[in-house]
């Protein structure tokens, strides 16, 4: 499997890394804000067999630029840069995974630019959308922001690592945990300042753009852990919102899925990429959107 690195200039001048390596159809991972490009090494090592695996570090995740204006930052910049990425590479349209703040770039892509994303593989995806939690959420992006600048990368890497949707990965994998600890404890405390307060305090919530999702009609895969709490309402409204979504819930898990179990992750990106390559990843029959179990109206009112 050949493999390049490189940077890509955004529009506004900002350098991003860049990994290209593997064959075949091409797949765009974004990442969650806890990782970096090196978070998909266990997908691009499997996948790369037979697709084009690319990955890059978000704006403000060193080796990519860290921009010092709050400005820079916003989840538009996120989908320019993605796009960005596409056109340098020369990729006219790829299948998108994206994890958590990657997912919801992901689908952010597919609303803004329906005609360069294949496919959207959406993990984790969700936090700070329901509208119960959302001012929490809210408050706990300037809270985390505060505690970067005080206590510097590594202190609040170690906290988070010990967070509610982290422990499964502990549980199941400590070397892959631990791994997640070390990476985070090396990325940019100004960078991550300004990605947590400006792209994920700042970006709508999914729950706000039914109507949006509603008209989506690229193939949707949406799949989160069954102890990710922040994530779950929003799988479940994207699943009733987006005509062509398809729902995973994995058991005993947490919000890094492909971390906790990468073989298993794989093999779901693998067949939701071959389904729609081949054109067998369905839309949801509306007759299946009733809470009756047999709505033997319905099905008169049908057969006759």
């Amino acid at each position: 499997m050949d493999a390049t690195q490189g940077g890509v200039e955004t529009s506004d001048g900002v350098r991003l890394h860049v990994t290209d390596s593997g064959r075949g159809v091409p797949v765009l991972f974004l990442h969650e804000y806890a990782g970096d490009h090196r978070s998909w090494a266990r997908q691009v090592a499997d996948l790369g067999a037979d697709h084009r695996c690319l990955t890059y570090a978000a704006r403000g995740y060193p080796p990519s630029d860290v921009p010092a204006l709050p400005s820079a930052y916003s989840w538009r910049r996120a989908v320019a840069d993605a796009v960005a990425v596409l056109d340098a590479l020369e990729v006219e349209s790829a299948h998108v995974v994206g994890l958590s703040m990657g997912g919801y770039t992901a689908l952010q892509l597919g609303l803004q630019h329906p005609d360069r994303v294949r496919s959207i593989l959406a993990a984790s995806v969700g936090s700070g959308s329901d509208p119960e939690t959302r001012a929490a959420y809210l408050a706990e992006t300037h809270t985390v922001a505060q505690e970067l600048r005080a206590h510097g990368a590594a202190a609040v890497g170690n906290r988070m690592a010990e967070g509610p949707s982290r422990l499964q990965l502990k549980a199941r994998d400590p070397a892959a945990w631990q791994e997640m600890v070390d990476q985070f404890a090396e990325h940019s405390v100004e960078g991550l300042a300004h990605t947590i307060a400006e792209v994920q305090g700042r970006r709508p919530a999914l729950h706000d753009l039914t109507a949006e999702l509603r008209a989506l009609r690229i193939p949707l895969f949406v799949v989160t852990g069954d102890e990710d709490e922040a994530c779950l309402s929003t799988g479940l409204l994207l699943k009733r919102t987006v005509p062509a979504c398809g729902l995973q819930v994995l058991p005993n898990s947490g919000h890094v899925p492909n971390l906790e179990d990468p073989r298993l992750f794989n093999d779901l990106v693998r067949r939701f990429v071959q389904r729609v390559e081949a054109g067998t990843w369905p839309a949801r029959d509306p007759r299946s959107r009733t809470t009756l179990q047999f709505d033997l109206d319905r099905a008169e009112s049908v057969a006759g």
